[in-house]
């Protein structure tokens, strides 16, 4: 048997070194929140009480039921790679109504068998009159079953388990739709969220994010307070006598900053004003940039615009000389 060690009481002769340490890291710790003072590496965070912050609550409760869809589409796929893996390859997504259908009715190569072709040609034409594509779909989908390498013993346990995902994915995807909806309800309350929906592309749950994770944008003065509220702000990345090359602090809020990056990614492609700059970052002055660095320099832009469209209350437009000064 071990016997359990009592943690020995402090003597008196050790209080003194201990308060000298306490002191010595108050010293410290006081140096460096003045140097972060100093030379403005802090944010100054605005707790909100109106329609931004009833809209930030419902972003980030959206972002937790997707990360729940996210989590169970794993555990789908999960069960098709043991008992059916060449499902997947046969449709364009784990999305695709057809596949849902399928895995509702007839998930396993079993009962694909056992349902023949026709059935299952009848089952996946329903609601769509692309009929060609379709038997040829279901014909591939029936070989697929008939020479499965996936495991060959399926028990009811792995038909509930497979069940309780669907069932999981649905609810969490109606739940999604539903805070979605209440979000677009919110944003038609705020005056602002029609300047910034007048970008190309501009998504109304990108929107209602993006204002509820910023909050009044009447308590910035300048677009650098944004960069640096959202964590794009450079920052140092040396160490001894290496320099290396600059990065994103990814400080602030985390939502905001994945959001301006889906918002890039989409103006990249649909306005022409933001698709010449990211060619511009692209190919650099220096140096060529890769494509995440030259997507990060578009959210700088990108925030740059949206500050001077919320500011001068207007809407974007391509060719605006005004709006190029403001970024």
């Amino acid at each position: 048997m071990f016997k359990r060690q009592q943690k020995q009481p402090l003597r008196k002769e050790q209080l003194p070194c201990i308060r000298v340490s306490i002191a010595s890291n108050w010293r410290n710790a006081r140096g460096s929140i003045g140097n972060i003072v100093r030379e403005g590496k802090y944010i100054d965070t605005v707790i909100e009480e109106s329609l931004f912050r009833q809209l930030r609550m419902l972003a980030h409760a959206r972002e937790r039921i997707l990360r729940y869809i996210v989590g169970s589409t794993h555990g789908l796929q999960a069960v098709l790679n043991d008992y059916f893996p060449e499902l997947r390859h046969l449709f364009w997504s784990m999305k695709a109504k057809g596949l849902w259908r399928l895995l509702e009715t007839y998930p396993f190569p079993e009962d694909v068998r056992h349902a023949g072709l026709a059935e299952i040609t009848a089952l996946l034409s329903k609601g769509t009159g692309k009929k060609r594509r379709i038997r040829e779909q279901a014909a591939q989908v029936y070989q697929a079953a008939v020479e499965s390498v996936g495991l060959k013993a399926i028990t009811k346990a792995d038909r509930t388990r497979l069940a309780m995902y669907l069932e999981e994915i649905k609810r969490s995807d109606e739940r999604r739709k539903l805070l979605e909806r209440e979000m677009k309800e919110l944003l038609k309350e705020i005056p602002l969220a029609a300047y910034i929906l007048s970008l190309p592309g501009m998504g109304r749950v990108g929107c209602a994010v993006f204002l509820g994770e910023l909050g009044n944008p009447e308590h910035f003065n300048n677009p650098k307070q944004i960069i640096k509220y959202a964590g794009y702000d450079p920052k140092e990345n040396d160490s001894g006598l290496r320099v290396g090359r600059k990065i994103i602090s990814k400080k602030g809020r985390w939502l905001m900053r994945k959001c301006l990056f889906f918002m890039v990614l989409r103006l990249v492609h649909r306005s022409s004003f933001f698709k010449a700059h990211y060619e511009q970052k692209k190919k650099g002055f220096n140096r060529p940039l890769e494509k995440t660095e030259a997507l990060c320099a578009v959210v700088l832009k990108l925030i740059r615009v949206l500050f001077a469209l919320m500011r001068d209350r207007r809407t974007f437009t391509e060719e605006s000389p005004r709006c190029k000064m403001a970024a």
